[in-house]
């Protein structure tokens, strides 16, 4: 009964922790109740729909219109990645529009979402149709150039982060380009030579602004040490955007309402978005446990083998070789992945190349581990689950599964609650769990089946081959096994992370420039959730005594994340 009990008082807590931190969000994206937010919907000149947050000062009206800017995010984003801009520019009384771009978030594939976003914002009665400023990250600086030709709204303001100038555009307004020191995209901090023609000025400085403000030719650059995935959340990018803003649509005065442009709350979003998404994944783990305790799932249970252990040599020597497969697959198998993407037609971009690294490191760790097998059979360590009847194991499956789906329902009802209550979703910057479009829905069976193999065979390694011994107490023996797991699957991402941005911190250059560094990308957005994954097979061995569980929901988790983040082709 105590265990039932503290199961029960965990899913509680962990509820809590999760209301907190959205409520805590919730009130900073509503700039402590001087804006209100809400999502909205349009259409683009193709008729593709295009999704978006408003945030609207409670003070602006028709008769005293404020300023408007649009947001617009990078690849591989949406419009949550940069609302750290339409936090600090709604509260200090511009009319901000974060859009989600054409495939991403919740928008329609096509083109024009940059000039419709232009169009829809200059259109509302609270708007001051005069003074339109944009901001574009990285993909969003192009949409913001073809938005700037292609809509009839005259912009006074561009700020362009992590992206590129345009050298055929018909005008340039007011143009602030900041771009992290150690950009792996960007060759502007090293050569400033670039930005000659568009500044209209030689010898730039960065920090220096050159031209007018009045007449629509100041120029500045800037660059902060940070990378093209954090210049997001720079808050020196961020601060100099808001004065950008200022000194473009409001003629540089400051009225009763503004706040000056250091004084930044976006990190308090940031903070309440960390503490949410760890609820609601918080309460996945009691949740498991009280429905594995239920008479339905009741004979999928069974009790684990203990009867022998991998030695600490043998478990850091299999890791060693595990890890080793994980990082030396990356590149060869998403170069392959790119290969694939000019001979198939793929519902999403970048689809086959992570497909291909998951499939294929899948294949040659399964492989690796039946070589290591056969030529050391004493490894085998767990008796397999290939000796039950197939009606047995045919069953078993189909019922994890149905935990599994379960949990998974679980976290997307919260997140339909508080995207539809607060127009949030559960993340920290990077991607979380937000609700899927129709033709996002229908990727994820694919992406389930080659993740279910992926988790499989890493179960297979982790508490097959690596089990650690059985001690006295279980909660002792899941935290050891959970950790030293951790280490073995993430360590060597994250060392490769930290080498690389720590590299730009001392430097301020890029330690792997181009495409090869943007890859780094799929490690920051993966690695923490490789956690979580990784706790999951632990901890879906102990509710059930066999690999199924934590695969199941490692595929279904990943699934979704993925599903709901990579760009829509069709």
């Amino acid at each position: 009964m105590m265990k039932l009990r503290m199961r029960y008082i965990v899913l509680v807590l962990s509820i809590i922790i999760m209301l907190l931190g959205t409520g805590l969000a919730g009130v900073t994206q509503a700039g402590f109740g001087t804006v209100s937010v809400t999502e909205v919907d349009f259409k683009a000149a193709d008729d593709s729909n295009i999704h978006a947050t408003l945030q609207v000062p409670v003070y602006a009206t028709d008769t005293d219109p404020l300023p408007g800017v649009v947001v617009i995010h990078g690849v591989i984003q949406c419009k949550e990645w940069l609302m750290a801009f339409g936090i600090e520019l709604a509260r200090r009384g511009f009319v901000t529009l974060t859009i989600d771009a054409n495939g991403h978030g919740n928008s329609d594939a096509g083109s024009g979402s940059g000039a419709a976003a232009l169009e829809y914002l200059a259109n509302l009665d609270y708007v001051n149709s005069s003074s339109i400023g944009l901001i574009g990250h990285s993909m969003g600086g192009g949409i913001s150039w073809a938005a700037i030709e292609e809509s009839s709204v005259i912009v006074d303001a561009l700020v362009l982060v992590g992206a590129w100038v345009s050298s055929s555009a018909s005008y340039i307004p007011n143009l602030l380009v900041a771009t992290g020191s150690f950009d792996s995209l960007s060759s502007y901090p090293r050569n400033l030579t670039l930005l000659e023609a568009s500044f209209g000025f030689t010898d730039i400085e960065a920090g220096v602004t050159y031209g007018d403000f009045e007449d629509g030719t100041a120029r500045r650059a800037i660059f902060p040490r940070t990378n093209h995935l954090f210049e997001t959340v720079d808050a020196v990018i961020v601060s100099e955007s808001v004065e950008w803003m200022k000194n473009s649509l409001k003629g540089g005065e400051e009225d009763s309402h503004w706040i000056p442009s250091t004084d930044l709350v976006f990190q308090i979003w940031l903070v309440g978005g960390f503490i949410s998404i760890l609820g609601v994944t918080l309460s996945i783990f009691p949740l498991l446990a009280i429905l594995a305790g239920l008479p339905i799932f009741q004979d999928i249970r069974k009790r684990p083998s203990t009867e022998s252990a991998a030695s600490n040599k043998t478990f850091l020597g299999m890791g060693a070789v595990y890890a080793l497969i994980g990082l030396g697959t990356f590149f060869p198998l998403l170069g392959v992945g790119m290969f694939l993407d000019f001979m198939i037609s793929f519902p999403q971009r970048y689809g086959l190349e992570i497909i291909s690294w998951v499939l294929g490191g899948s294949i040659i760790a399964y492989v690796v581990l039946y070589l290591i097998l056969h030529l050391r059979p004493g490894l085998a360590l767990e008796s397999s689950d290939e000796t039950e009847t197939s009606p047995v194991l045919v069953n078993r499956l189909m019922k994890t599964f149905l935990l599994a789906f379960i949990a998974m329902l679980w976290i997307y009802g919260w997140t339909l609650l508080v995207d539809v209550g607060l127009a949030l979703d559960f993340r920290c910057f990077l991607p979380g769990f937000n609700d899927l479009t129709g033709p996002r829905a229908l990727t994820v069976p694919i992406y389930f089946v080659v993740l279910f193999v992926y988790f499989i065979v890493e179960s297979k390694w982790l508490i097959g081959v690596m089990r650690i011994k059985t001690r006295d107490a279980w909660s002792r023996a899941q935290t050891d096994w959970t950790l030293k797991a951790i280490l073995i699957k993430c360590g060597p991402y994250f060392i490769l992370l930290i080498v690389q941005y720590g590299f730009g911190l001392i430097t301020g250059l890029p330690l792997l420039p181009g495409m090869i560094g943007f890859s780094f990308l799929f490690f920051y957005a993966f690695a923490p959730w490789f956690v979580i994954t990784t706790v999951f097979i632990v901890w879906g061995h102990h509710l059930t005594g066999h690999h199924y569980l934590g695969p199941m929901v490692n595929a279904l988790l990943f699934s979704w994340i993925i599903a709901a983040m990579f760009p829509m082709t069709i």
